[in-house]
């Protein structure tokens, strides 16, 4: 297991290098990316997944950076088009590039970096260009969708399906590209929900850690969605329960009314959603899905490997950061 683990770190790091030769090459007129620090691989979660599940699966390593170097290129695309439509400051512990360089410039290199990673997914494997478009697809209708129900109280499914679409079609690609790469058409319906229920998991922690993370830790804001009015799963468990939520509703009203300086609303209804249990419940359900995925992971030709993804898998619903 030491010895998988060291081989995805020097993956990773080659997926790094991959990324920043990419960067380095745009004409400086265009953008500078060494004038404008940004970190560009973040905790590197979804290529991290990519070369377990490629390894996993035995597809050759030098192709998985390829694909995982898409991953990222595109997840990082998608957060800096997330920060002008948040007007977020702070993004993987630095400013963001919408603080650094404004709305305009920041969405720009965000549609440059789209480019990238298709040219990247094509370098890996000619097919895996057009499932990355239709990934892209996928993951802009979900943001589309959550964008028009800002403020809105939807149901726990409606929920469910924002972070399918918005977060698990990206783990979804990674893992249809490591089935891909290597060479097992059979089982990519398996890897296809595979990768789909391990984003969606990913993205109610993420959900969770609004209301319980510490700003520092998770080098990003919190109580961001209550304050642009997203319904995520714990705050829907906390509105739905008989007892907590006649407060949770006054608090949250408090929230839209008050100015934006003023925190507490936000803050009280966070430890509402803590203490409640409504986040812990929301981690049970993310925890459920990953761990509904090991009989699948199980079936991987490569044992050993396959018990680092289940590793990788565990560590990421028990995040706190």
């Amino acid at each position: 297991m030491e010895q998988t683990a060291g081989n995805i770190e020097d993956s990773l790091r080659s997926v790094n290098g991959y990324i920043a030769a990419e960067l380095a090459a745009i004409d400086r007129e265009v953008f500078n990316f060494e004038k404008f620090p940004f970190s560009f691989m973040g905790k590197a979660s979804r290529a991290r997944f990519t070369l377990l599940m490629a390894r996993a699966l035995g597809a050759e390593s030098r192709r998985a950076e390829k694909a995982a170097a898409a991953a990222e290129l595109t997840h990082t695309a998608s957060l800096l088009h997330d920060d002008c439509l948040d007007m977020a400051r702070y993004r993987r512990g630095l400013p963001t590039l919408y603080d650094q360089v404004g709305v305009n410039s920041a969405i720009l290199v965000g549609d440059l970096l789209i480019a990238l990673a298709f040219e990247c997914a094509g370098r890996a494997a000619p097919d895996l260009q057009e499932s990355l478009v239709e990934a892209v697809k996928r993951m802009t209708k979900g943001a589309l969708i959550e964008e028009n129900s800002r403020g809105k109280k939807i149901p726990a499914a409606a929920a469910e399906k924002i972070v399918a679409l918005k977060t698990g079609a990206l783990f979804r690609w990674c893992a249809l590209a490591a089935c891909r790469l290597a060479e097992k058409p059979e089982m990519l319906d398996d890897c296809a929900r595979l990768g789909e229920e391990a984003g969606s998991a990913f993205q109610l922690i993420d959900d969770v850690l609004d209301f319980e993370g510490d700003a520092d830790a998770c080098g990003k804001e919190t109580l961001k969605d209550i304050k642009e009015g997203k319904f995520t799963l714990p705050l829907i468990l906390a509105l739905n329960d008989a007892q907590a939520g006649p407060r949770a509703e006054k608090l949250l009203a408090s929230v839209k009314a008050g100015p934006e300086a003023d925190l507490a609303p936000a803050l009280d209804l966070a430890e509402l959603v803590r203490k409640g249990g409504f986040s812990g419940t929301a981690r049970k359900t993310a925890a459920e899905k990953l761990k509904n995925l090991f009989p699948l992971i199980d079936t991987f030709p490569h044992r050993k490997e396959a018990e680092a993804l289940k590793d990788f898998l565990l560590a990421l619903g028990a995040r706190t950061a």
